[in-house]
């Protein structure tokens, strides 16, 4: 029987699924248990994420040919310690799916059929640890890489809600908001992102800050 495994090469990503698959792998190997001592060590993998992460933001916003450059850098800095990263979780799970896919990183196996993500759903505004803060929390979605929220404590003359720029987190829980001023009232929304594009937005929720 063939044994399931991890994709050792990434570099048929864009940029932007590099960016957000990097991000998902952070989080996914950090304090994982499946994988004690990863390769490369988390202290010098996580700086080329953050690194590439930052330099491909910039080179995205119609960078210089020196932004360009040091993100090309950067990124082939990355893939080298992902394919490692990759080589390090096929010896660990000899072949246990679910190993594999606790690292974040892509089976080999894996249908290449993803469509747009869904709408989040079952969204919660509650009351954080401490006065001035809440916590976001939302259903998991499907193929979804990262997601992205908002949350707005401000109304217009109108009665419209004013929505800042969205936040990235790639975790459907304990997505903490601070600071936020007592008595007002707060708005969410979140929308999910894969390799597809974008979701639509959730429908809102809000809460009274304490």
């Amino acid at each position: 029987m063939r044994k399931e495994r991890l994709l050792l090469s990434y570099a048929h990503l864009t940029d932007y699924e590099l960016s957000t698959l990097a991000g998902r792998v952070l989080v996914a190997i950090t304090g994982n248990p499946n994988f004690p001592d990863p390769v490369p060590a988390l202290a010098d993998f996580e700086p080329l994420v953050n690194d590439y992460r930052a330099k491909h933001e910039i080179a995205s916003r119609r960078g210089s040919a020196l932004e360009i450059s040091e993100k090309n850098e950067s990124r082939r800095l990355l893939l080298e310690a992902l394919k490692q990263l990759a080589f390090y979780a096929n010896t660990v799970a000899d072949g246990s799916q679910p190993v594999l896919v606790s690292s974040g990183l892509i089976l080999a196996s894996q249908p290449s059929e993803v469509f747009v993500p869904d709408i989040p759903r079952l969204l919660r505004l509650r009351d954080g640890r401490i006065s001035g803060q809440m916590r976001l929390d939302f259903e998991p979605v499907k193929d979804a890489w990262e997601y992205l929220y908002t949350v707005s404590g401000t109304v217009d003359e109108q009665g419209g809600i004013v929505w800042p720029e969205p936040q990235l987190t790639t975790r459907s829980n304990l997505n903490f908001i601070d600071p936020v001023e007592p008595g007002t009232t707060y708005y969410a929304r979140v929308r999910a992102r894969n390799s597809k594009g974008l979701g639509d937005w959730s429908e809102m929720v809000s809460l009274i800050a304490r």
